[in-house]
C-alpha cells in the first residue's frame, strides 16, 4: 500500500487550498491501495526553528525542540509521496508552511569532508526522502499569476530534499471561501495530479 501525506499550510479549514487538496486525494484514492494522511500545520504543535542547526550538525542529526515534529517526521520518512499545499499568502507560502519546511532539516544527512586536523574543509547533503514523489497545490486570490515565489520556495525545498516534483495545480482568481468548487478545470487538474502523484 502506498503512503501519501497531504501537508496543509492555510490557516483555515474549508479553504480554497483544503478543497483543491481534497480533490488530489481523491485522485490519489482512484489508483487503488493508497493511504492518505492529511495533516493541517496549524493544528500540531510545531514550534517555530530557532536556526540552532544542531539538526545539520554532524554527529547530532536532531531537533532539540520537543514538540509533534519528531513523530511528523517520522512518518514522513514512511511515506511514498507528499502534496505540499498553501494559499498565496504576500507573494509566498504561509507562515506555518514556511515554518514546517524549516523543521524538515532533521530529514538532510550531512556527510562531512574533513582535513587531516579535524577541520571541516567540505562536505555535501543527502536526504532520508530522496527519490519520494511530491506534488504542488497553490491557490491565489489575483485573477492573474503571482505564486512565482510560492512555486520557487516550494521547488527549491523538493530540489534541496531530493523529492520527484510530478506536477502542481496553481488555482487563480480564489477571492472567496469555496470559490474553487466552481472552477471545473481547476478541480480536473487536481484530481489527475493525484493519480499521477499515486502512480
Amino acid at each position: 500500500m502506498k503512503r501519501i501525506m497531504a501537508i496543509i499550510g492555510s490557516p483555515r479549514r474549508g479553504s480554497n487550498t483544503e478543497i483543491l487538496t481534497d480533490k488530489v486525494i481523491e485522485g490519489c484514492m482512484s489508483r487503488g491501495e493508497v493511504e492518505v494522511e492529511k495533516l493541517f500545520i496549524i493544528d500540531k504543535d510545531i514550534k517555530y526553528c530557532d536556526g540552532c542547526l544542531t539538526c545539520v550538525s554532524p554527529g547530532e542529526m536532531r531537533c532539540v525542540i520537543k514538540d509533534d515534529m519528531q513523530g511528523i517526521l517520522e512518518r514522513m520518512e514512511g511515506c511514498d509521496g507528499f502534496i505540499f499545499a498553501t494559499p498565496n499568502h504576500v507573494r509566498t507560502v504561509t507562515a506555518p508552511m514556511l515554518n514546517f519546511l524549516t523543521r524538515m532539516l532533521p530529514l538532510l544527512e550531512v556527510k562531512v569532508e574533513q582535513d587531516g586536523m579535524g577541520n571541516i574543509i567540505g562536505g555535501e547533503f543527502d536526504s532520508r526522502l530522496r527519490g519520494k514523489k511530491a506534488a504542488m497545490v497553490i491557490s491565489q486570490g489575483d485573477p492573474t499569476i503571482s505564486s512565482f515565489l510560492v512555486f520557487a520556495v516550494l521547488e527549491r525545498n523538493f530540489i534541496d530534499f531530493k523529492l520527484i516534483r510530478v506536477g502542481e495545480v496553481i488555482s487563480l482568481g480564489n477571492i472567496s471561501t469555496g470559490e474553487v468548487k466552481e472552477k471545473k478545470n481547476d478541480l480536473d487538474a487536481a484530481f489527475s495530479l493525484g493519480r499521477i502523484l499515486a502512480s
